[in-house]
């Protein structure tokens, strides 16, 4: 199950959702607006990876974004 980051087009909140279903839709903690867009999520784009874990450690393992 997926947790994604969403920022609010209306009030400007940012929020994580754990998305149980695909036809799941998000709604704002803030002010319940669904006008809501997805993150890219800084820890998916990093690269950085765990010590030792062999990821983001450019050995041909996928890399960043």
């Amino acid at each position: 199950m997926p947790v994604y980051e969403y920022k609010c087009n209306k009030c400007k909140a940012e929020f994580t959702y754990l998305k149980l279903r695909v036809d799941d839709e998000p709604l704002c903690p803030a002010c319940k607006s669904r006008d809501v867009t997805k993150k890219i999520s800084s820890f998916s784009c990093s690269g950085g990876g765990f010590p030792g874990s062999g990821f983001g450690s450019g050995l041909g393992h996928g890399g960043g974004c």
